[in-house]
């Protein structure tokens, strides 16, 4: 039930590949994962790690005191088939995996369970409604809140739609007749979604974006305006006021140096959108390339990674220091070496961490590697002995230290 504490399960051990210090969080025979890693999972005071955790049976929130490592259970919701049932396992019970959202400023995490909007204050507990979801609607993407805290912004579509689609493609794909490549845009295009914004102070809400297609991560690139992923019948990203104006794709794969590569995923930094692209080709390789977006500039610079796999970006809420996941050959967490040619192709890598996890479509055992705002810790999710997903971090101070220190030089010479 929320407020329910129990007692530490982290330990501490060395990388043997890096001799690096690891810290594993979270134990035993259930999945953990932090918040989605486009948004924070730490507090604003740097006091706990909010996570999701299925140790109950069911998927609910908890926190974890970085100082003590104590667990505090957050949500106590029962909703069925909770699952973010797009890219994870649909068949999950609890609160919805993978939406939740951290506000900056009240020490408050905001979730869904059935068809509210409901938040726990961190610290104390305590827990309220903060609104109804329209209605005949079921919250479908990952919400994030503006940098001020002043809005809320969530995605939404008709719950029937949805469930009717998720259980034909599940049918589909056990009977082999479903290609992603094919038919996942296809089945974009036949879930129409709502960008929904509230107003935190009033719980006023509204639709910002009526669209007749599915997208699925909403983040805000200031406080004025909503970075979305993905345009209709494609990958990439894609803008929006607040007052709904101003929609306009960024970087799409026609763009000069571009390299005909997609945008898959991104993260907001204080020096820019960070980004991986990938371009597919016809034999089944790919080529993916690293990118920092400059949204007042609409201007990029693109690396080559040396990877061979499916990726990840890292974040870095300063934008300072570059890593990606790479699922390749080898699951691992790599950091890119930094360049003064910002077109230097390929890029050089080194690992930071080996993972045990494989490559899983399941989104809970991705690694989605952040850095902790102390910009010591890098956290990550890895698989235990028991092959379940938990919450880990290595010491990554050298290379952060490094990476501070030519940034400062690159403001001093004014370079970027």
């Amino acid at each position: 039930m929320i407020g329910t504490i129990t007692p530490a399960e982290w330990s501490d051990g060395i990388d043997q590949l890096t001799g690096r210090a690891v810290r594993r969080y979270t134990d035993g025979s259930s999945n953990s994962y932090p918040l989605y890693y486009f948004t924070p999972s730490i507090t604003a005071d740097e006091r706990y790690l909010v996570f999701h955790s299925e140790r109950s049976g069911e998927v609910q929130l908890y926190r974890l005191d970085l100082a003590s490592g104590e667990i505090g259970q957050l949500t106590d919701g029962h909703t069925h088939d909770a699952g973010w049932a797009i890219w994870c396992e649909w068949h999950l019970n609890g609160i919805f995996t993978h939406l939740s959202a951290l506000h900056p400023t009240n020490g408050e995490v905001w979730y869904f369970q059935d068809a509210e909007i409901r938040a726990t204050h961190v610290t104390s507990f305590a827990n309220r409604r903060v609104a109804e979801l329209p209605a005949g609607r079921i919250s479908v993407g990952q919400s994030a809140f503006s940098p001020d805290g002043k809005w809320f912004a969530y995605i939404h579509c008709e719950a029937a739609l949805y469930r009717r689609l998720m259980a034909d493609r599940e049918q589909r794909v056990r009977a082999g007749t479903f290609d992603w490549t094919r038919d996942h845009q296809a089945f974009r295009n036949a879930l129409p979604a709502t960008l929904e914004l509230i107003e935190t102070a009033s719980g006023r809400s509204r639709a910002v974006v009526v669209a007749d297609y599915h997208f699925h991560h909403v983040l805000f690139v200031d406080n004025t305006t909503m970075l979305v992923n993905h345009p209709k019948s494609t990958v990439g990203m894609w803008v929006v006021s607040i007052d709904g104006s101003g929609v306009r794709q960024l970087r799409p794969d026609s763009a000069p140096g571009a390299h005909d590569s997609m945008v898959n995923h991104q993260v907001i930094t204080a020096r820019g959108i960070a980004y991986e692209a990938v371009a597919y080709h016809a034999d089944g390789s790919r080529d993916t390339y690293l990118g920092r977006y400059d949204f007042n500039t609409d201007r990029f610079a693109e690396r080559h990674l040396p990877t061979d796999g499916y990726v990840h970006v890292g974040w870095d809420p300063a934008g300072r220091l570059d890593f990606v996941e790479n699922a390749g050959r080898e699951h691992a967490i790599l950091l890119v070496q930094p360049s003064d040619d910002a077109a230097a192709a390929p890029a050089t890598t080194e690992v930071l961490r080996l993972l045990r996890s494989p490559d899983h479509n399941d989104q809970r055992h991705h690694a989605h590697p952040f850095l902790a705002p102390d910009r010591e810790r890098l956290f990550f999710t890895d698989w235990s002995g028991s092959g379940h997903a938990q919450i880990c971090s290595i010491d990554v101070r050298d290379v952060v230290a490094a990476a501070d220190v030519r940034v400062k030089s690159q403001s001093v010479t004014g370079r970027r």
